[in-house]
């Protein structure tokens, strides 16, 4: 019997003009008469989250910053954040590396120090909480992570493996998208938060089912039986789930919730 289904958001349940699939705000009700509980969990902050489910957010439990941060109906649920050492590290490995811009990550802002970073993500595409600062240093209060974004055109996963050894041992890497990558503390990730919502709704991967697309998205994929990547994941992470679904563009997370659920 499913209990709970988890979906990432970016590639998975929006489509490429970051739209929420169709017919999805039609199936939250009906989970919930069922007693089955529906989360996001997606690397971005939890007001850009907010803002793409407006009046249903308290429909969904939130995890924000790849399971840093955990809210359900407004309240926080679970928080883990760097230190001013771990961010300096990563600041510093960041920044000697060409083409490449941080922004530093907070429960309920992001921090950046370019004028065209602030404009791209306080956008409607992205609708984040953003902050223009001289300087990222400093800047220590419930900050979850270094994220960056890369322009050399070189891709994501190139970038990783030439900033990955820059990092400290209790700070990882992983690739959240196209051109974007997210530091983080180790152990901490989408995979861990799950496993954290499982323990205190009592329930078990038997009983859960998670979509994904991207590499932040894999150590979910361990935590449910019925686990899903995109089609429009990349090869490596196909490969990590039990089953692959259908195109983002093509609304295939709630195709599969219905066929599952028989809806």
């Amino acid at each position: 019997m499913i209990k709970l289904i988890v979906s990432d958001m970016d590639g998975t349940l929006l489509n490429d003009e970051k739209k929420i699939a169709p017919g999805f705000y039609d199936l939250l009700p009906r989970l919930k008469e069922r007693g089955i509980r529906f989360v996001v969990a997606s690397g971005r902050q939890y007001p850009s989250l907010k803002q793409d489910f407006a009046e249903h957010i308290r429909d969904v439990a939130v995890i924000a910053e790849n399971g840093a941060f955990i809210v359900e109906d407004g309240r926080e649920l679970y928080f883990r954040g760097m230190n001013e050492k771990q961010l300096n590290c990563c600041l510093d490995a960041v920044a000697a590396m060409p083409e490449v811009e941080p922004l530093l990550c907070a429960k309920y802002c992001a921090y950046t120090s370019s004028r065209e970073m602030y404009e791209l993500l306080a956008a409607p595409k992205f609708h984040y909480e953003m902050r223009l600062v001289d300087s990222l240093y400093g800047i220590t209060k419930d900050v979850t992570k270094v994220s960056l974004i890369e322009y050399s055109g070189v891709g994501a996963e190139a970038c990783y493996q030439k900033l990955a050894p820059m990092l400290p041992e209790d700070v990882t890497l992983v690739v959240s998208g196209d051109g974007c990558l997210d530091t983080g503390l180790k152990g901490v990730h989408k995979g861990a938060a799950v496993a954290q919502l499982q323990k205190m709704w009592n329930i078990t991967p038997e009983e859960t089912v998670v979509f994904g697309d991207q590499f932040n998205d894999v150590e979910m994929f361990s935590q449910a039986a019925y686990s899903y990547a995109m089609e429009n994941a990349v090869p490596q992470v196909r490969r990590q789930a039990r089953f692959v679904a259908g195109s983002n563009n093509d609304g295939a997370v709630v195709k599969v919730i219905r066929e599952l659920l028989a809806l």
